[in-house]
């Protein structure tokens, strides 16, 4: 159920503009403005927190605890323990009290998941080519190769870690934050403003351009999944399923496709399972954009809420607020940050 914007006993002093429709009040816009200001200053402050404690740690670490700063294991427990365990509560309290609407529970028939689950491997690939793409142009533009850090921590990481890590407890707090969390409190103003501002907020935390594509993408499809179902399972489900992939299976095939396990034959039947697999990703991903494309035809995505706010004016609250600008900040000193470090 929507919460009211002015909760009983809190209603705005009388002012000559206040009997005007909502879209022509700028006393209402200002309120909203400051309303949905909140989402980007909880972002700006769960950024800025996460990094102060996540350097507090790495101090103290190499200072006082060296085996521990050595160990495989280090990297992402200051990566998790202070995004998760601190930051995540303090974001998710702030946002507490910020009017929200929750969707409509439906089904989603196995037919359906798939579907979408066939959709968000093309939304991968798609948006993994255009990363490839722009960061080739900008190697070749600089004369040096810049770091993708989050691969290479995947790829120097145990299966084990991976899993746990990046396939499991990943998708839940992401899913929580920018779909649970996120997606209800933008929901009163439109359907189409939490669809597409929650996917960008989720790609740009992500904080360089090896990631952005593909995760401002994913965030798009599960939004719309969560909005159309209200079940926030179905888009961690998915979420696990394209993690698990990436940070699993498709590194396992790649070490032994590449013999880093060796074979006694001259032939290496990996090769031929690396290939089969490539083949079906690709079908799956080619059924995924046919399902998108038809999907695209007809959206059923609402451009209202009870706020009573056209479609542009909401994107300019949302956009151009005290909050929302730090957050745009912060996100480029990471974004520049990534082509230098």
């Amino acid at each position: 159920m929507e919460q009211t914007p002015f909760p009983a006993g809190r209603q705005p002093c009388p002012d000559p503009g206040y009997s005007l429709p909502p879209e022509q009040n700028p006393y209402y816009k200002k309120r909203e403005r400051r309303n949905l200001s909140r989402i980007g200053a909880a972002l700006s402050g769960y950024l800025l927190l996460v990094s102060v404690v996540q350097l507090a740690i790495s101090a103290v670490s190499a200072r006082f605890f060296l085996p521990f700063f050595e160990s495989e294991g280090y990297s992402w427990i200051v990566l998790l323990l202070p995004a998760y365990l601190i930051g995540f509560p303090l974001f998710w309290g702030f946002l507490s009290s910020m009017p929200k609407k929750t969707p409509e529970r439906k089904k989603l028939g196995a037919a359906g998941w798939i579907s979408f689950l066939a959709v968000s491997f093309f939304l991968l690939l798609a948006g993994n080519y255009i990363s490839s793409g722009l960061m080739t142009v900008i190697e070749t533009v600089r004369g040096t190769d810049i770091s993708n850090i989050i691969n290479n921590q995947i790829v120097s990481s145990s299966w084990l870690m991976n899993l746990i890590v990046v396939s499991i407890i990943t998708p839940i707090f992401e899913e929580l934050m920018f779909r649970k969390l996120i997606v209800d409190r933008l929901l009163p103003y439109s359907e189409w403003l939490a669809l597409i501002t929650s996917a960008l907020f989720f790609g740009l935390m992500h904080g360089n351009f090896y990631q952005f594509f593909y995760a401002a993408f994913l965030g798009m499809l599960f939004s719309y999944v969560y909005i159309k179902t209200g079940n926030i399972l179905h888009t961690i489900a998915m979420h696990m399923i394209i993690n698990f992939t990436g940070s699993i299976i498709a590194l396992r095939i790649n070490e032994l496709t590449s013999g880093t396990i060796g074979v006694s034959s001259s032939i290496n039947p990996w090769a031929i399972i690396s290939g089969l697999y490539f083949l079906g990703a690709l079908v799956l991903a080619g059924c995924g954009l046919v399902f998108l494309i038809n999907r695209l035809k007809k959206p059923n995505l609402k451009k209202t809420g009870g706020r009573l706010l056209t479609l542009p004016t909401q994107f300019r609250l949302t956009w151009l607020n005290a909050g929302t600008i730090v957050f745009l900040c912060l996100c480029a000193f990471m974004f520049l940050s990534s082509l230098f470090i």
